[in-house]
């Protein structure tokens, strides 16, 4: 509990610090890594594991934010034009995606053709199976993230038809993507549990940002 109430601290902080700063413009490049991140947070909250990123596996970044109270439907449709404003014409991406961020990126490889640009996906905490605890929660999003919604099992049924190599790290210690096996319930994929982190603290821990690094080069 105590770790977790840091990162959410340190979240604050860099939402905050966040505000100040200008949409990074890419020029041309090969690849690039778009980082997408869970509810209640926005895209400040990557910055260091995106630091880490760029220097140890030397590919630019960006991050997509969105608010609280937009749609799921709504949150994949910005989410789509924003790569496509965003990510230069012919680069290829990488995906990271952290909790609800992870379903979004999934879905936009899967449903909306993002598997034609894309070589890689890694989530981070992400309720693959949907989440017991989006039971106590109302709106677009909790249904979204339940266990069993029409959007779970669409991607799990969709996932043989993308061959995306997938790599899926887990919270042991998480008590908002649960069941914690939630996040590693993806064919395929290639699973890291990290059995002492919680749901936010995986963001801050340097074994999660080397791991997301190694899944980059």
């Amino acid at each position: 509990m105590v770790r977790e109430g840091r990162a959410l601290a340190l979240q604050g902080r860099l939402i905050f610090q966040g505000l100040r700063r200008r949409p990074r413009r890419l020029g041309a490049c090969e690849r690039v890594a778009v980082f997408v991140h869970g509810f209640m947070a926005a895209g400040p909250v990557f910055d260091p594991m995106r630091a880490h990123v760029e220097r140890a596996a030397e590919l630019p970044t960006v991050d997509f934010t969105y608010g609280p109270l937009a749609t799921f439907e709504s949150i994949v449709e910005r989410f789509a034009e924003h790569v496509e404003r965003t990510v230069p014409r012919g680069a290829t991406i990488s995906l990271v995606g952290h909790s609800l961020g992870g379903i979004v990126a999934r879905w936009w490889l899967q449903e909306q053709g993002g598997a034609e640009r894309a070589d890689r996906i890694v989530t981070l905490a992400t309720p693959h199976a949907g989440t017991e605890s989006a039971r106590r929660w109302p709106g677009s999003i909790a249904a979204a993230l339940r266990p069993g919604s029409p959007i779970i099992t669409r991607l799990s049924r969709g996932r043989a038809s993308v061959a995306v190599p997938h790599v899926a790290i887990v919270a042991g210690a998480d008590r908002l993507c649960m069941p914690p096996e939630s996040a590693a319930a993806v064919d395929d994929a290639e699973v890291h549990w990290l059995h002492d982190l919680g749901h936010n603290a995986m963001l801050y821990d340097a074994r999660v940002h080397d791991l997301v690094a190694r899944a980059m080069k």
